[in-house]
């Protein structure tokens, strides 16, 4: 076995470096990468990402930080806006919307009263049940207006009409009926017809 000399042997060892050194030469390259990272980073965060991530709203572009701020403020208004129609619809006692409603409740339905009015018209005089003619039926505040016209009963249309308001006035729920103001005229056609306009109050 060949001996080698201890000269050789001496040159061939490798001394390993220690903790510090290694730290000491990967500490520079490491800064330097995490520096040149973070200025990319702050880079892309305000020149980049802009550019990729804008939203247009109603036309205008919008930043996402601004979007935040934007939303809260659609949400604080719709809060609000829904406080001020619960304020005006609930509760019904005293909102404006209430007072509507109990108006309209207190009025009597005019196709109801209207239906009433022709059952009382075909039925009061059974010899001529199409004697009197509804031509239109309003509401004005507290009375109904009523127009109609009498025909086919010859000279005696303005009997007929102060016989068909006396059978209004007897109908329930009536406070009074006012008078017409008795007119007969002559119509080539229908021949004599009184033509006339009531009031009626409910009680």
């Amino acid at each position: 076995m060949t001996n080698i000399p201890a000269a050789i042997t001496g040159k061939l060892r490798i001394e390993m470096p220690g903790p510090r050194e290694v730290l000491r030469r990967v500490l520079f390259p490491f800064a330097l990468f995490s520096v040149v990272l973070l200025l990319l980073l702050v880079l892309s965060w305000y020149l980049l990402l802009p550019r990729f991530i804008r939203v247009e709203l109603h036309g205008v572009p919008q930043d996402p930080s601004a979007l935040q701020a934007y939303v809260q403020g659609v949400q604080d208004e719709t809060k609000k806006m829904e406080e001020k129609r619960t304020a005006l619809i609930l509760p019904l006692d005293h909102s404006p919307y209430g007072v509507l409603v109990q108006e309209k409740m207190s009025q009597p339905s005019l196709l109801a009263f209207h239906e009433q009015l022709q059952n009382v018209a075909r039925t009061f005089l059974p010899e001529q049940p199409q004697a009197v003619l509804l031509l239109s039926i309003s509401y004005e505040r507290d009375s109904v207006v009523l127009t109609g016209d009498v025909r086919n009963v010859g000279l005696q249309s303005m009997a007929v009409v102060a016989k068909y308001v006396e059978a209004v006035r007897a109908m329930p729920g009536i406070e009074r009926v006012d008078f017409p103001s008795f007119t007969r005229e002559r119509d080539e056609k229908i021949g004599f017809h009184s033509p006339f306009t009531i009031r009626i109050h409910f009680s």
